[in-house]
């Protein structure tokens, strides 16, 4: 019963999908949007196997969360506030800024997730990249975790983020702007929980708040 109790804060974890109702309704054509596709996007090559990396995000964000708050549950904290911040600022955002991505035409032979990417993730509202800047915040975020999980957070969401590009969902621009919001909501986020941090006892698994 005790451990089951631990694993209550990990119930925080639906702010997530519930944020992310936010992008769902501004997921649409605007009268005005913005096209930030450059000569360096035009040239990135469009490679559709890389939409499995695509496809496994939200599993990657979720399991490195949990995997975080078993370590040690201070720094899960830290970075899920990083996270919700970060996707609601982008969501305002969205609202001033629509974006607009323009993509290939799909031909013939195994496009992989390409196309169910397509039909349910609208190329609207890209800048900043939300698949980015979470998937930036959780290689942040693992840094307490064991050198050989760390390392296969760092590549897994490498590889995530290369494919937000290489299946054109985003552009360089959605990127870049995806890891400066993630980096700047982390220190945000990370200058309340830093007092929080040294209040708690040594932490050698998860625990409440």
């Amino acid at each position: 019963m005790k451990k089951l109790q631990k694993q209550i804060p990990l119930l925080w974890l639906l702010t997530i999908p519930l944020i992310g109702l936010l992008y769902s309704l501004q997921n649409h054509l605007r009268p005005v949007e913005h096209v930030l596709v450059t000569k360096m996007d035009q040239a990135t090559p469009f490679i559709p196997v890389f939409s499995i990396f695509y496809f496994v995000w939200y599993p990657f964000i979720f399991i490195t969360l949990i995997l975080i708050f078993q370590k040690k549950s201070s720094a899960y904290y830290h970075t899920l506030a990083a996270v919700c911040i970060g996707i609601l600022l982008s969501n305002v955002v969205f609202l001033v800024f629509p974006t607009h991505v323009p993509r290939p035409q799909l031909g013939e032979g195994w496009n992989f997730f390409v196309p169910i990417t397509y039909r349910f993730d609208e190329p609207y509202n890209g800048f900043p990249s939300i698949h980015v800047l979470t998937c930036y915040l959780m290689q942040r975020g693992s840094r307490d975790l064991s050198k050989p999980v760390r390392l296969a957070v760092v590549v897994m969401g490498g590889l995530i983020i290369l494919s937000t590009l290489f299946i054109k969902q985003h552009v360089i621009a959605d990127a870049v702007a995806g890891i400066i919001l993630g980096e700047t909501v982390f220190r945000i986020s990370g200058r309340y929980f830093k007092t929080r941090r040294q209040r708690l006892p040594q932490e050698t698994g998860s625990a409440a708040m």
